[in-house]
């Protein structure tokens, strides 16, 4: 696929009148991505240290690299190189090397990039993960299949797997295309694989539906999905859709097209992935470029709410903080101590203490920082699963901070002020701040909730992990 730069401006406007509207609104153009920018299915763009990673639809997984999210570079090689992981040719008898619709989470340290093996047209299909514990160095390590579907006319297609991580720390997987619809199931994060059954949430019966995609923002859980058909270029009749539950497993209702299947030269958009950048929320598709024959390229959009549903727009000309943190996985280090917010001895009991420790990379010194579209987060250990929790549901100065299930509560709900490169992390249910006990410099000392002083015992580096 070749590949030309996205549109500049607005369309010529032809009356005064509505130029001075544009003028005073303060109407901006689209974001203009560069470099090399050919794109079908893309998978959640997600970062390593400094550098984005937009893995795709292609021969043995072709991946693309950014720093800035606007201009492109291909990646030195893809996955899989030439071959393939053998057990895909019982799974998948004919499969030629054409990896479909990728995704990709980060968990229990490593990243797990999952991929679809199919041919057209077929319900005989297979999701595999693999996984690095790096990016920018990686070392693929193939762990098999995940999910099949056998040929039926009434099963959920394995293909086109999306992940996304709950307020909870939990991982769902949703799939799914024609045939019997869309499905989710919960993974393991220490195998990679499903934990659960598979439910089924939307569509079937040869419905024109694919490419679920799950993301939550407060109270709601929202259901994007492709409809109508992709693969035909300038001719797909592709367009996204949303509907939206308060269960991730559903009943999903209220179905809108979010967008339509053509707009200026942006035809057939498909496969949403959502990435929580510095408090924004930016969705990543695909489109059919009407300007270049149809080639199909990335398209980076950005995603508000209001009325609680998202709507997607290009008019926005760069990538800007939203006054907030981006999702992913960090360790939080003490100013005054230089050591490392930690569960202590590694429990995974719950009404373990939180302490300090000096960092040594282990699991049980990382953190999960989730999002909840509310200005509050949730602080989930990698190594437990558990959330940051204020001790009996307190509000007292004072009070002991340790590790819970996470139900919810307000006592679980942290914000995360920015203090000069350093961060105060109050809690929702008390206003008071994640606390050093009496500035010690020692490991093990206990971390309580008290009153916000800016002092250094309350001032955190976040380090993306």
């Amino acid at each position: 696929m070749s590949a030309q730069p996205l549109a500049r401006g607005l369309k010529l406007l032809r009356t005064l009148p509505v130029i001075c509207l544009f003028l005073l609104s303060g109407a901006v153009s689209a974001l203009e991505l560069t470099g090399l920018k050919n794109s079908h299915d893309p998978a959640t763009i997600i970062k390593d240290g400094d550098t984005y990673f937009h893995f795709t639809t292609g021969n043995g997984i072709w991946y693309s690299t950014s720093t800035n999210l606007v201009h492109w570079t291909a990646g030195p090689s893809t996955v899989f190189g030439s071959g393939w992981p053998s057990w895909i040719n019982n799974a998948v008898p004919g499969f030629a090397g054409h990896f479909w619709a990728p995704d990709i989470i980060q968990m229990n340290g490593y990243y797990y990039l999952y991929y679809s093996v199919s041919t057209f047209g077929s319900s005989t299909s297979a999701i595999g993960v693999v996984r690095t514990a790096s990016l920018k160095n990686p070392s693929w390590q193939d762990l098999g299949v995940v999910v099949q579907s056998y040929g039926g006319s009434s099963e959920i297609n394995a293909i086109d797997p999306a992940l996304f991580r709950d307020h909870d720390g939990r991982v769902y997987m949703s799939y799914g295309s024609f045939f019997g619809g869309l499905g989710v199931a919960e993974i393991n994060q220490s195998t990679g694989k499903l934990l659960g059954s598979v439910n089924h949430i939307y569509g079937g019966n040869h419905q024109s539906i694919e490419a679920p995609y799950i993301t939550r923002n407060g109270d709601y859980y929202y259901l994007f999905m492709n409809r109508g058909s992709c693969c035909q270029g300038s001719n797909s009749s592709y367009y996204i859709t949303v509907a939206r539950s308060s269960n991730v497993f559903g009943p999903y209702t209220g179905e809108r097209t979010v967008l339509s299947n053509q707009s200026g030269k942006y035809k057939g958009p498909g496969h949403v992935g959502v990435l929580k950048q510095d408090g924004c929320n930016y969705v990543s598709t695909h489109y059919y470029d009407l300007n270049d024959n149809g080639n199909a390229k990335l398209d980076i959009l950005r995603m508000t709410y209001s009325g609680g549903w998202p709507s997607l727009t290009r008019n926005f000309s760069s990538i800007t903080s939203c006054g907030g943190v981006s999702d992913g996985v960090y360790s939080f280090t003490a100013r005054h101590s230089n050591r490392a917010l930690a569960v202590d001895n590694a429990s995974t009991a719950n009404g373990a203490n939180i302490e300090q420790y000096g960092y040594s990379g282990a699991k049980n010194q990382q953190w999960y920082v989730i999002s909840q579209g509310t200005g509050y987060y949730s602080l989930i250990n990698v190594n437990s699963l558990k959330s940051v929790d204020v001790w009996e549901v307190s509000t007292a100065p004072g009070a002991n901070i340790a590790q819970w299930d996470y139900w919810g509560g307000a006592g679980q709900k942290w914000s995360l002020t920015n203090n000069g490169g350093y961060y105060v992390l109050t809690s929702q249910l008390s206003g008071l701040a994640l606390d050093v006990l009496n500035f010690s410099t020692a490991n093990d000392a206990n971390v309580v909730q008290w009153n916000v002083t800016n002092g250094t015992n309350q001032q955190w580096t976040m380090t993306r992990r």
